[in-house]
């Protein structure tokens, strides 16, 4: 099977991610597939390092003519059934309008992935988008029902609900026992994503007690600067670690006792916490989008409102004066890690829907 997948976006994210880990799964079965991106160096180095860029595209939506010509021309080349998988809805429109310019071809299937908690638009070009598509893959029944609020004249047999999974095995474990409570932030790093509302808890929980935090991840200085200033002089003492952009998360996260998921706008999945349980590493977020989905608060993780520093210190120093809650709810989330988000069990859905055949 050929598969195409077009990825629009300028920068790294989740759906960036998602869809190289569904390029390295597919050709390790045996699969022709490559990605198309825009020219925009964050995503297209990765993919080309990674030899999974076909090239790149400009992909401007239904203004832009020339690139479903080009992606045609791509197709046409390419013997035997071809998938084209896309990760938004303006790329559909691409992916529709090559399909039809390949009239010769009738084996030539197109898919989308709704990464987003966002209401369809019930306007007549997107209503023939969404029934133009073979499927849509919804990342979590959230995403799905958020989707459908807005009642789309859509054909419901095309809709699929598929939660992400993330293609990593566990580290090696390096948390030692009885130091400080060692907290973790990954992730992008911008006001929608709530570092500052773990720093406020931290802040209200005070240098008196055992913890650090390490946070990974990068984002504009008039947003970090500020926080970064706060922390030098509300934690004179460096326990608040900044480290900036990692390329091995998971390691990161072995390192720590306690992974911090806080983003105030709604999440359609996120892949931070399946991160967090691969490795064995207790998790708290928030009840903003599909969170609640995943976490089964004080099960396989602790549940915070979104935006409230003070639920989240109060559930940071329940972590910190129980170890034996903390070791439960990390050994759960490994589990429900194994047993509900496998990689595996997550690729062969998806391979089901470019099949026709879906699970």
């Amino acid at each position: 099977m050929n598969v195409i997948h077009l990825i629009s976006n300028k920068v790294w994210g989740g759906g960036e991610r998602y869809a190289l880990d569904l390029c390295r799964a597919l050709a390790a079965d045996g699969h022709n597939v490559k990605a198309y991106t825009r020219n925009k160096a964050a995503v297209r180095d990765v993919f080309a390092r990674e030899g999974m860029l076909a090239g790149t595209l400009r992909m401007g939506g239904a203004w832009d003519f020339m690139t479903p010509i080009r992606l045609a021309s791509a197709i046409r080349r390419l013997p035997g059934a071809t998938v084209i998988h896309v990760h938004n809805f303006k790329d559909a429109y691409t992916a529709l309008a090559a399909r039809r310019l390949c009239k010769d071809r009738d084996d030539i299937r197109v898919v989308a992935t709704r990464h987003l908690v966002r209401a369809a638009k019930t306007d007549v070009s997107h209503l023939r988008i969404y029934n133009g598509l073979d499927a849509i893959i919804f990342v979590s029944d959230t995403a799905r029902r958020k989707f459908l609020s807005t009642l789309p004249e859509v054909d419901a047999s095309r809709l699929h609900v598929v939660p992400n999974s993330v293609d990593i095995g566990p580290r090696e474990r390096h948390a030692p026992v009885d130091t400080p409570l060692r907290l973790i932030y990954t992730g992008r790093l911008a006001a929608e994503k709530g570092i500052d509302v773990l720093l406020d808890a931290l802040r209200r929980i005070g240098s008196g007690s055992q913890w650090t935090l390490d946070i990974f991840g990068t984002g504009s200085g008039k947003y970090v600067l500020p926080l970064m200033s706060m922390c030098k002089r509300e934690f004179p003492d460096g326990r608040v670690h900044w480290f900036g952009y990692s390329n091995d998360v998971p390691a990161a996260l072995a390192n720590a006792d306690v992974a911090v998921i806080l983003s105030r706008a709604p999440e359609a999945f996120g892949l931070a916490i399946l991160e967090a349980f691969s490795q064995g590493t207790a998790v708290v977020s928030t009840d903003s989008g599909a969170q609640t989905e995943i976490i089964d608060d004080g099960r396989n993780g602790l549940i915070v409102p979104a935006g409230d520093p003070e639920a989240l210190a109060a559930a940071i120093r329940r972590l910190l004066d129980d170890n034996t809650l903390r070791r439960r709810l990390a050994q759960a989330g490994l589990e429900s890690y194994r047993n509900e988000y496998g990689y595996d069990r997550f690729y062969n859905r998806i391979l089901s829907i470019y099949n026709g055949r879906p699970q």
